[in-house]
């Protein structure tokens, strides 16, 4: 079994086969792993005793490093009157995902097969959820199947090197935020961290109030920096920001403008909204707040699951503030 240094490793050395062990030390210590120049070169002899590392073309070895999550999905359509906008609308949303390697229509108790591959179970979750609830109206049942493919290309099996860096940055960025002792101000870090580094149009935080009825918009970045608008308070039984609190769950979209929780879809369309992440702030197993974003863009399943790493420890690190502030749910 490979373990997550080895991961770095492999993907350090599919970059650039002559990196330097002491580079790679280097990279290790900034995903704070405490391993010294000497390990990582009995770590790379390893590798290549046991053939996971076949050459220095960095070849490797598919039977140890086909680690994704392969999933198989089965589909039934319902049957209605817009089912074929509906069904053009599931194809185009299939063709540009890149989680989907294939995808095609079948008769028989079934209506529709595609196979989705992912980095972790964590993204797999995300996905289908969204996936599912964007197609609600068209998807009467469904079923999924781990699955595993026998050709690929294994040189695709460690092209994480971006999703390393990324990680890098967001460590980075934890760092900093775990200095600010002010918590308004650690609020504005977070809004603004992703704006800047997650390619957020705007990004917002609300805390639930005392009478655990109401979200309060505590901060708010990028092109929206009120606080005092239409959704500086917003109803725990709302359909997206609501949802997310009330469910302990993420909620993404990929497809603001056909999304049936969005508001206003016109709004969306008219500032070229795409994309939309919730992420429940949880102290003490309840949630206690939500932080969200929106984009210009449309944001793969590895960005999903960057952000939700992001949140999680945000929400790690606003427990410890949440101790005796009881001002934080005041209004």
């Amino acid at each position: 079994m490979i373990d997550e240094i080895e991961k770095i490793i492999l993907s350090s050395l599919g970059k650039n086969a002559r990196i330097s062990s002491i580079e790679i030390t280097r990279l290790l210590h900034d995903l704070d792993y405490n391993i010294t120049e000497r390990a990582v070169r009995y770590r790379i002899k390893k590798l290549e005793r046991d053939g996971i590392i076949m050459g220095y073309s960095t070849i490797l070895n598919p039977a140890h490093t086909s680690e994704k999550i392969q999933k198989l999905i089965l589909i039934k359509f319902r049957i209605i009157k817009d089912s074929v906008s509906l069904l053009d609308r599931l194809m185009t949303y299939l063709n540009e995902s890149a989680f989907c390697i294939y995808a095609c229509r079948i008769h028989g108790d079934y209506d529709f097969v595609c196979h989705f591959i992912f980095d972790s179970i964590v993204q797999f979750d995300l996905e289908i959820d969204n996936f599912i609830y964007q197609f609600s109206d068209l998807i009467a049942d469904f079923r999924t199947f781990d699955s595993r493919i026998f050709k690929f290309n294994p040189n695709l099996s460690f092209d994480d090197s971006d999703l390393v860096n990324r990680k890098i940055t967001i460590h980075k960025i934890l760092n900093s935020l775990n200095k600010e002792e002010n918590i308004s101000k650690k609020f504005e870090l977070v809004v603004d961290s992703l704006v800047k580094y997650f390619d957020a149009a705007f990004a917002r935080i609300w805390i639930l109030n005392d009478e655990n009825d109401y979200l309060i918009l505590k901060s708010s970045a990028g092109i929206y920096t009120n606080c005092h608008g239409e959704f500086s308070k917003v109803s725990i039984y709302s359909s997206k920001i609501g949802y997310v609190l009330r469910s302990k769950k993420p909620a993404i979209s990929n497809d603001l403008v056909n999304d049936p929780r969005i508001k206003y879809p016109k709004w969306a369309k008219e500032l070229n909204l795409k994309s939309f992440a919730g992420f429940p702030l949880i102290f003490q197993n309840r949630s206690i707040g939500v932080l969200a974003m929106f984009s210009k863009k449309k944001l793969n399943s590895v960005e999903f699951e960057l952000i939700e790493i992001f949140c999680h420890d945000v929400s790690r690190q606003l427990s410890v503030f949440l101790e005796g502030q009881k001002f934080l749910f005041d209004n």
